[in-house]
């Protein structure tokens, strides 16, 4: 079995401790490094490239949103999940901007932490809905304008029935894999659609997909 290679970064070693502990017994999980900055976590995957990192968002000398876009610049392979608490909603958004492929609130329960970075791992993305929904209500009003202009009813309208339930899903989170799945396809098929989506709506990438997806919540 190939193990998802994980680094943890954060700067209180009790978290540290208490990470490591949860995912030293999960049997697909290999822990290959614990940091306390971003600058450390920065340094660690130009030697050696994990599948995921676990960034805390406050860090001293380069905080965690900072390295998330080092990383997702430098190494696209690596995947970062911000790790978080309810009312840090702006640093959120910031490093869901910076590439991030979603966030873990530090007082979810273990068997939750260890599925999103599964999920996130196999090519999903993962955004709690109370956090989100908070989140897009601080965005700037010049995001917001753009960000409604990219669900103009004009774009929404462009979308095949297909491909507005493969957007559905993509705000759920779900992997390549999952909506191939869900929806009696093959994940090719998917992967095109989710290209058709970025250029259709003028996405970024697959978490601005979700994020909106998310917005445009009333969409069947």
């Amino acid at each position: 079995m190939k193990k998802i290679k994980i680094l943890i970064a954060d700067d209180q070693p009790i978290v540290c401790e208490g990470l490591n502990t949860i995912l030293q017994f999960e049997e697909d999980f290999e822990v290959v490094g614990v940091c306390h900055n971003g600058q450390e976590a920065l340094d660690f995957c130009e030697q050696n490239i994990p599948d995921i990192v676990l960034m805390d968002a406050r860090m001293p000398v380069m905080n965690g949103i900072e390295a998330t876009g080092e990383i997702t610049r430098h190494f696209p392979g690596t995947k970062v999940l911000i790790l978080t608490t309810f009312n840090e909603d702006m640093l959120i958004f910031e490093g869901l901007q910076k590439g991030a492929k979603g966030f873990l609130l530090k007082d979810m329960q273990p068997e939750e932490l260890c599925s999103i970075i599964r999920v996130v791992h196999n090519g999903g993305v993962c955004l709690h809905p109370d956090v989100t929904q908070r989140i897009l209500a601080k965005i700037s009003d010049q995001d917001r304008k753009a960000t409604a202009a990219n669900l103009s009813e004009n774009s929404i309208s462009q979308l095949t029935n297909r491909e507005k339930e493969v957007f559905r899903l993509i705000g759920r989170g779900l992997s390549n894999l999952e909506i191939a799945s869900e929806l009696f396809i093959v994940e090719g098929t998917v992967k095109n659609h989710v290209s058709t989506l970025l250029a259709k709506l003028g996405a970024r990438d697959r978490t601005q997909l979700a994020l909106l997806a998310h917005r445009k919540h009333d969409l069947r």
